[in-house]
């Protein structure tokens, strides 16, 4: 049954869903997760505190991408509360929760007590997390796995890095291929001195490695960087950006 403008049609039988890459399944999708994710706030993570009554405070319950879902809350207890709702609002719709491929991360608590779902099933609780491909925690464990796919791109393209292409061509498909991959989330890295320069040098070694410079050469960084910039100023150039968006984002607007 549908109801349209005239009132509602004659019941029909549902044969089969959407198919799997129709463009009108994210928007169904999306409209449902709307409706699912609809918590009360003063179960979230209080982003702004409470000034008094005339200004509330301002707190977020989730971040959301696509099916990846993030519950945000300030302690244990109402974690366990924010999921639980949640939870209750996914079986009226017809969804679930799988309990296998959810994680528990808290910080700046002590508190042991495991998070579970309604029927029983306990939540691994993690000291880190990947969440849409990086890791959370950990800007050294997460630079260490950017590194582990930069220099497997980088020797999945050796073909290319062989050829008689111009070397810089070979620079714009460096910056392409292995660089996105490189600097991927880096917007979010916290950088000492110590990892600024070891992400330097690495790149450094797979740009020597792209246009074949041998190490024991000693080039200059003005033949072998070219037009590039150094690649620990990019990244800076990016968090300042990121830095920026946030601060221009009206709902919540970063207090200096």
């Amino acid at each position: 049954m549908v109801v349209i403008p005239d009132g509602e049609t004659e019941e029909f039988v549902i044969h089969a869903g959407v198919l799997q890459e129709d463009t009108l399944a994210p928007f169904l999708f999306v409209i449902v997760l709307d409706y699912i994710l609809l918590q009360d706030e003063e179960l979230g993570f209080t982003v702004t505190p409470r000034r008094s009554r005339q200004i509330p405070g301002k707190a977020i319950t989730d971040l959301d991408f696509a099916d990846d879902i993030a519950l945000l809350s300030n302690d244990l207890e109402q974690a366990q509360r924010l999921l639980s709702n949640v939870e209750e609002e996914c079986k009226r719709v017809g969804l679930h929760l799988n309990a296998s491929k959810t994680k528990v991360l808290s910080c700046n608590t002590l508190s042991q007590n495991p998070l579970a779902t309604s029927n029983g099933n306990i939540l691994e609780q993690v000291h880190d997390f990947k969440y849409l491909g990086s890791w959370v925690s950990s800007t050294e464990h997460d630079i260490k796995v950017r590194k582990a796919l930069a220099w497997k791109a980088l020797n999945t393209m050796s073909k290319v890095w062989k050829s008689g292409i111009s070397k810089d061509l070979k620079r714009r498909l460096f910056v392409a291929t292995v660089e996105s991959v490189l600097l991927y989330s880096c917007k979010s890295w916290s950088l000492t001195s110590t990892l600024e320069r070891s992400v330097d040098g690495t790149y450094t070694w797979m740009l020597c490695a792209a246009l074949e410079f041998s190490w024991q050469s000693h080039t200059p960084n003005e033949v072998l960087y070219g037009s590039l910039p150094r690649v620990s100023d990019k990244i800076a150039w990016r968090r300042l950006g990121l830095a920026g968006h946030c601060f221009r984002h009206s709902p919540f607007v970063l207090e200096v």
